[in-house]
């Protein structure tokens, strides 16, 4: 027992990137298999490794910096490393933690393994894609007892080595509310201070923000587009890209309400307009724009709406309204 006087003094809260991934803490990023969620951890360890900023997501320039990789999904060689490479991430600092040196095998955690993430040089970031891989298969994460028994370690690691931990871990597709989409996973985001979401919008763009934070406030989500970057000729076998991540604004919406389908935006805007009935499409566009929205993002929202289109009359105007 310590008295409060003897422990460690106040301080202000560190962050690898400001209102998004607290250092000495833990952030779990949750969402649909396919959409690009790791794209978006090279993105990050790319910033960190060259200490170049990255202000839309609250990463200031900083030194170069450690990072640690466990990774089980993707294949090393084929698909990580020319990933970090297009992103310009210096492989100096990063280490990676496998079995064999095709990057295979993975570790098991909590076991004796949790020893590697200690290892000199000391990580800034430490990453694991996919969380569920790595945990031992005596523990059955959909039980509380057990899930947290995965999860502690990960929470003393990051606070004894200052680090900022990124679990990665999917949806179950589920289509009710965002934490019955965590699926089995659910007790992750409670034991974790910060939990990312992983989405589509209606663009198609990949739109990642904070879902749950704990201390600070939540921001809006940022929105990002896949690139295809050529890097050597096309094949039989494969049409010679790499995919980039790339930043394109932030979204009008923060990550929770979006998966919540609670509108805002053009959205908003558009079933307030068509609230009073079918109004024709030329009026629609004539004061969306008024209101400053374009005609692509009318569109989006007609999507989203599932607006029904009509005609005014026999081959008259064609109409909108709400379903």
């Amino acid at each position: 027992m310590w008295k409060a006087t003897e422990l460690a003094r106040a301080k202000a809260k560190v962050w690898l990137a400001r209102q998004r991934i607290p250092r000495a803490g833990v952030t779990v990023l949750v969402g649909d298999e396919g959409i690009g969620k790791s794209l978006f951890w090279v993105w990050i360890v790319a910033a960190v490794t060259t200490g170049k900023p990255l202000p839309e997501f609250g990463i200031p320039a900083r030194d170069p910096q450690h990072v640690r990789l466990v990774v089980t999904e993707d294949d090393w060689a084929t698909e990580v490393r020319p990933r970090l490479e297009v992103a310009d991430a210096n492989l100096r600092y990063i280490d990676v933690i496998a079995c064999e040196r095709d990057g295979s095998g993975a570790p098991v955690f909590p076991s004796d393994d949790m020893a590697l993430l200690y290892q000199d040089p000391i990580p800034t970031l430490i990453v694991v894609d996919a969380w569920l891989d790595t945990v031992p298969g005596n523990l059955n994460v959909q039980t509380p007892q057990d899930a947290r028994k995965a999860l502690h370690p990960w929470k003393d690691v990051a606070v004894q080595l200052d680090a900022a931990v990124l679990l990665m871990t999917h949806t179950n597709r589920d289509n009710g509310s965002v934490r019955n989409r965590y699926g089995i996973t659910g007790e992750l985001r409670k034991k974790a201070r910060m939990a990312l979401f992983a989405q589509r919008d209606e663009q198609h763009r990949l739109v990642i923000g904070p879902e749950k934070a704990n201390g600070t406030a939540i921001v809006s989500a940022s929105a990002f587009t896949i690139d295809s970057v050529q890097v050597r000729p096309p094949t039989d076998d494969e049409d010679g890209t790499v995919p980039k991540l790339r930043y394109v604004g932030d979204s009008d919406q923060n990550a929770g309400d979006m998966a919540e389908g609670k509108l805002s935006g053009t959205a908003l805007w558009l079933n307030d307009f068509l609230t009073e009935g079918a109004r024709k499409r030329s009026e629609v566009f004539e004061e969306g724009e008024k209101e400053g929205h374009t005609r692509s993002q009318m569109y989006a929202a007609f999507r989203k709406l599932k607006v029904k289109a009509g005609r005014d009359g026999f081959q008259g105007e064609s109409t909108w309204r709400l379903p």
